[in-house]
Parts: structure tokens; C-alpha cells; sequence
């Protein structure tokens, strides 16, 4: 199988990888090949997937927070790459983060630190009501988001609640802290009105609390944000 593409915007994989890499304090692995190309498609939509043969496909990476990135070069708002990563070997769970880290700092010349700052954030937490989502079966992962008019929705396949509130952070513009303690992969759909106005479909809190057995609260909290110091464009090849 030849390795897939990821294609999305230069921060959000630049950012969001290097930020759970420094949080996670592992060691740097490499992918054994990797292609780096601009992408001008201003594709919309997000995939995700860790395939079991050690290639990787993310489609419109997820990032971290604009309120938990500092500095950095402009183009990391606006460009775009395709990359074409093979590991050679299944990934799994911490590796994900750390091949992705030797990618970044030997092609796009990443440097990054982290400082607590306080910011509001939403607690993530399970309801009164119970969790209503089951554990994954599933050795690999995905995320798929589709959006319309007046209709949002997010599925996936053995994703962690703590990667899901990140997710979530992005949808609400403001981050989310998961505070559930679970530590499982989980499959389940979310479905909402990301304007909150229809009859028919749930707002986002209320999708949490019905769908999913979960519930945000508003809160302060010390938070690690991601402290840019350096970023070349990556060169074509």
C-alpha cells in the first residue's frame, strides 16, 4: 500500500503536533520516507487515520487553540502542504506524536517552547446521566467531519476522549479541558446545530448531553500554550 497524503493548513499540524510532542516528553522517532508538497486545493473537511501498516492519512489536521499559540511566522495561518509518510511499521499511540515531531523539526526547522498562562476555558465532564458511548473495538483510528448548512457532525473510530476535547476546543473557539479520567478509545457520532437555532438538531451542548452522556463547564484554568521561537517553509521534493 503506498503511504497517504495529508493534506491542511501549515499551523494546525505544524502547532498541534509539536504542542502534544513537548506535553508527552517522548523521544524522537523518524518516518522511514516523506514527501512535502504546497497544497492549493483550499480543500474543506477533516480525515484522520492511522493506518495498521504504518502509513498515516490526516486531511485538514486538527490545531491547537489561537489563544495557545504565540509568535511564529504568518504563513503558519495560511499555507498549506501535502505530506507522504511511511513508517515502515504499525503506529501506535505515543509514536504517532513523536514521528511527527522528527518530521517537523528536520524538514520545517520547528522550535517551540511552552509557558502556563491562565485562560477560560470549558471543563469537559461526564453527565448525571451516565457515559452513552462504548469502548472501540477497532486497532486503528479515524475522524471524519462533515459540515452543511445548520448541521455539523463529527464521527470517529477508537479516538480518546482527551484527543476528542481538543476537537471540541476547535469547534467552540475556546479550549477544552477533558476532566472525564477515561482513557479509552471510543466510536460514536456527534451530531449539532453550530449556530444553535434549530428545532430539529441539538446545539453542541446539548448534542454532548444527549448523544454522548457529556457535559462542559465554564471555568479558569492554568493552561500550557505553545510558545513559537522558529519555522522555515518546508522546500518541495
Amino acid at each position: 500500500m503506498h503511504p497517504q497524503p495529508y493534506k491542511g493548513h501549515a499551523s494546525t499540524f505544524l502547532l498541534a503536533l509539536a504542542f502534544v510532542w513537548i506535553l508527552s516528553g517522548q523521544t524522537t522517532n523518524t518516518f522511514e520516507a516523506a514527501a512535502i508538497h504546497p497544497n492549493l486545493s483550499g480543500n474543506e473537511g477533516s480525515v484522520l487515520d492511522f493506518g495498521e501498516d504504518g502509513n498515516l492519512r490526516v486531511t485538514n489536521a486538527y490545531g491547537v487553540q489561537a489563544d495557545q499559540i504565540i509568535g511564529g511566522p504568518k504563513w503558519l495561518d495560511t499555507d498549506r502542504y501535502d505530506i507522504v509518510a511511511k513508517a515502515g511499521r504499525r503506529i501506535a499511540g505515543a509514536q504517532e506524536q513523536t514521528l511527527m515531531q522528527s518530521l517537523l523539526a528536520e524538514r520545517f526547522k520547528l522550535k517551540v517552547h511552552t509557558e502556563k498562562r491562565e485562560l477560560t476555558v470549558y471543563g469537559l465532564e461526564v453527565a448525571k446521566t451516565g457515559l452513552l458511548v462504548k469502548p472501540s473495538q477497532s486497532q486503528s483510528s479515524e475522524i471524519h467531519n462533515n459540515r452543511g448548512p445548520g448541521r455539523n457532525q463529527i464521527s470517529v473510530v477508537n479516538i480518546g476522549i482527551h484527543q476528542f476535547a481538543g476537537m471540541l476546543g476547535r469547534q467552540l473557539g475556546r479550549i477544552v479541558v477533558d476532566k472525564t479520567g477515561l482513557s479509552e478509545g471510543y466510536d460514536f457520532t456527534l451530531t449539532w446545530d453550530p449556530e444553535g437555532q434549530s428545532e430539529s438538531v441539538p446545539s453542541i451542548f446539548a448534542a454532548l448531553q444527549e448523544q454522548m452522556g457529556l457535559k462542559l463547564e465554564s471555568q479558569k484554568a492554568m493552561t500550557d500554550v505553545l510558545v513559537v521561537d522558529s519555522a522555515e517553509k518546508a522546500s518541495e521534493n
